[in-house]
């Protein structure tokens, strides 16, 4: 494309210049010995008296010099002065007539022969003129017959240039663009980020385009590692794992050689070692006993002694600086991480500083699963699961919901809340007795438990009902969730005492805070939809809508009644 550009940038040019020279010769020069000619013979003609033809020849002398040797010359007639300026290098006519007609003058007197000579030699001139005004005429003709076919050409090569053009456009620019478009929106929409990461993008070209899809390449990759790092973290089943994963993430993807992972206790006010790098790295064993000497753990806040140099009495190492992390969960501290530089390590600080916001969003996927693991800690040490099933009971329910739900407001999230029941349990134990009861009671919950996510929450509601929080969801996708576990019990034979069963639940569901900002509301909403599943015929899933509160008193009177 860029030859066919300097190919017509060419033709323009020589066009330009060969108009230019025909200009030249026809237009100025060509006119100025014309009219100087004519001057010459009109004053000539038009002299009366000996005197005034003397007086005319001489002036025709002086004009024919000028004519001859080039340069400017401004004369007089009636009054009026004309100016010439003749170009030897674009003369036209004979220059040898014109000196010939020069010397003839050159000492000549007056005489009517010597007069009508001259005026011959000037007619014989001026007819040159006009012959090579005529020549000149014909090469502009040529020149605008050869210019048809330059424009021609110039029109055949403007269109090739444009389809070259609209080709580079859609292979440079367009498919780039559509192809980047596209990952975009596979990274918003699924929930597979990393086969999305597995296929990079290529372009064969290093422009501006070239650099847009390769920092599309960069955050898909960026993303594919977030999520791969949060699902490990899910599947982890103890908080030391938890901190050894973040440990080795601190290590290989951010190259820091020496931290601190300290764990917070709120009710004690203590803080405990879970994690240092090195082993033998010394802490201050003061804010073990007393968290709140910890200045980070005490404000909640970021400490770093690069802003302002000393501002934790706490730090114990000399020539260092350091940056503390608290780690928040539902407004707490609930840990804090510690990072320590020597002095002279300027470029290492630098370069921490710059993947901060990296770090930053490594945290926060580690967070809800830090909480949501102390959160399961704690429950082996208050008891508060359901001896039967193994799931979590009410108690831890209603202990829970609070900080769950104010991290979910925090992050901006959706909590998902299914309440299953059992379909015509009643039957099954009064048929085949409460022990084939029990059986099928613990069946559903391990299916429950298997099918959702470790950071979710199932819990034994009470008698044949189980309520289940989806930790962290999308807007609208706890119903999938829910159809997903209708499908996998209703699929399920429970091999029981008394033989093969086949059993199904209904699930009624809604979302917090889209339904309401009170969880005990959305647990009730809920509820009024597995009423709603019920009256439909049971097995299946049915999303609240506000129309059912409205018919649910007089369903249930109904129901009770029968």
């Amino acid at each position: 494309m860029a030859f066919c550009e300097v190919l017509i940038l060419i033709i323009l040019i020589t066009l330009c210049i060969k108009l230019c020279k025909v200009e030249k010769k026809i237009f100025k020069q060509c006119t100025e010995y014309l009219t100087a000619s004519l001057y010459i013979k009109d004053m000539v003609l038009d002299s009366k008296t000996t005197v005034e033809k003397e007086v005319a020849l001489t002036e025709a002398k002086k004009l024919l010099d000028v004519m001859i040797n080039g340069g400017s010359i401004t004369v007089k007639k009636d009054g009026q002065k004309f100016s010439f300026t003749f170009d030897l290098k674009n003369s036209c006519g004979d220059l040898k007539l014109l000196k010939t007609l020069a010397s003839e003058l050159k000492g000549s007197k007056y005489s009517p022969e010597v007069v009508n000579k001259f005026l011959q030699g000037l007619n014989k001139y001026i007819y040159f003129v006009l012959y090579q005004s005529f020549e000149n005429r014909k090469e502009i003709k040529n020149l605008i017959e050869s210019i048809r076919y330059t424009e021609f050409a110039l029109l055949v090569l403007l269109g090739i240039v444009l389809i070259i053009g609209g080709i580079a456009f859609f292979t440079m620019v367009l498919v780039p663009l559509k192809q980047a478009t596209k990952k975009i929106h596979e990274i918003a929409y699924t929930e597979h980020i990393e086969e999305v990461a597995s296929h990079v993008l290529k372009v064969p070209f290093k422009d501006e385009i070239g650099k847009l899809v390769d920092e599309v390449n960069e955050l898909i990759k960026y993303f594919a590692e977030l999520n791969k790092f949060k699902r490990i973290l899910e599947e982890d089943t103890s908080l030391d794992d938890i901190f050894a994963r973040l440990a080795n993430l601190l290590k290989t993807k951010f190259h820091l050689e020496r931290f601190v992972i300290y764990i917070v206790s709120n009710s004690n006010n203590t803080m405990k070692v879970v994690y240092k790098e090195p082993k033998d790295l010394p802490v201050n064993q003061e804010i073990l006993v007393v968290a709140d000497l910890c200045r980070a753990k005490r404000t909640g806040r970021i400490i770093s002694s690069l802003e302002t140099k000393g501002i934790c009495k706490m730090f114990i190492h000399p020539n260092a600086h350091h940056i503390c992390i608290p780690l928040l969960c539902s407004g707490k501290v609930e840990g804090i991480l510690q990072i320590i530089f020597k002095e002279d390590e300027e470029y290492k600080i630098k370069e921490f500083m710059k993947n901060m916001p990296q770090l930053n969003a490594f945290l926060e996927q580690t967070l809800p699963v830090l909480e949501a693991k102390r959160y399961a800690e704690s429950l082996k040490q208050l008891s508060i699961k359901d001896p039967l099933t193994g799931l979590y009971n009410r108690r831890f329910v209603e202990q829970a919901l609070e900080n769950i739900t104010a991290g979910i407001i925090r992050r901006n999230t959706v909590l998902g809340v299914l309440m299953c029941d059992v379909d015509y349990f009643k039957k099954v134990n009064d048929e085949y007795g409460h022990d084939v009861g029990d059986e099928i009671l613990k069946n559903i919950a391990k299916i429950l438990r298997e099918n959702v996510r470790k950071s979710d929450i199932v819990s034994r509601f009470g008698g044949e009902e189980f309520l289940i929080l989806l930790v962290d969801i999308r807007k609208g996708e706890a119903e999938k969730v829910a159809e997903k576990l209708r499908k996998k019990v209703e699929s399920t034979t429970f091999h029981t005492k008394a033989g093969p069963l086949k059993k199904t639940i209904s699930i009624g569901v809604s979302e917090f805070p889209v339904d309401s900002t009170g969880i005990w509301q959305v647990i009730k909403f809920a509820d009024v939809a597995l009423y709603k599943a019920k009256e439909m015929g049971r097995n299946r899933v049915v999303r609240f809508r506000p129309e059912m509160w409205e018919s649910y008193e007089a369903y249930i009177k109904k129901d009770r009644s029968s």
